[in-house]
């Protein structure tokens, strides 16, 4: 519990941060420009949470609920950016995070069965900027389509198979929304700060499912410091 305590300071703490850089920065009289591309990297954390899957259990008709534990791990990305207009741009972004996973009561005899795992997005987003270019802190909203492949490494699905367990790996069509800003340091260098929700259907990972009962949305909520380079063609 201390360390979900701990992370709800983060966003305060990445303000605070990006607020000193604006301030040292702010000084500066050189007049931002809107250019055609962006290239940007960043980092951050990425955020799942707790569900339950209903699977077929020992005896005919019976039902086994499956618990899905998801763990914070750290996210990195990248980022191509075309700036539209003024106002609208769009984005091909990927993404990798190391979020481990946990099942509970997945068998009899295995109370709890932790594995190693890798989330991968990649999604083609829109972003609206309020703000015209000439102003050097710039928030925006953005939302886009796209896919996630929830992957378990090899050695944890080694260690699975001896428990007899097939686990397999889980595309899923994923849409995400969210929101940041952008502030530029010095043209052609912008930060980028954003928080994001990844949003998919909660992978099966190949167990068998009870026809008549759902899954349910897996809420990934991310949130990325990043550095852009700006250019034109």
């Amino acid at each position: 519990m201390n360390r979900f305590r701990n992370l709800h300071s983060l966003p305060l703490c990445l303000l605070f941060i990006l607020g000193g850089v604006a301030t040292a920065f702010g000084q500066s009289s050189t007049s931002p420009e809107l250019h055609d591309w962006e290239a940007s990297g960043f980092a951050g954390g990425s955020f799942g949470g707790n569900f339950e899957l209903s699977t077929p259990g020992d005896t005919v008709g019976s039902v086994r609920v499956v618990g899905i534990h998801y763990s914070s791990g750290l996210q990195l990305g990248a980022r191509a950016t075309n700036n539209l207009n003024n106002f609208w741009s769009t984005s091909l972004e990927y993404s990798f995070a190391n979020q481990p996973l946990r099942f509970t009561n997945i068998l009899p005899d295995v109370p709890s069965l932790s594995l190693s795992q890798n989330v991968h997005h990649i999604t083609y987003n829109a972003l609206y900027f309020p703000v015209r270019p000439e102003h050097r802190f710039r928030p925006y909203a953005t939302a886009g389509t796209g896919a996630a492949l929830f992957y378990i490494t090899g050695g944890s699905k080694s260690d699975a198979s001896a428990l007899g367990l097939s686990l397999r790996d889980s595309w899923k069509f994923a849409f995400n929304w969210g929101g940041g800003f952008k502030f530029e340091i010095e043209d052609p260098c912008a930060l980028i700060f954003e928080v994001r929700d990844q949003i998919t259907g909660v992978p099966s990972y190949g167990l068998p499912r009870v026809t008549h009962t759902g899954s349910g949305q897996f809420q990934n909520w991310q949130i990325n410091l990043g550095l852009a380079f700006q250019w034109d063609d």
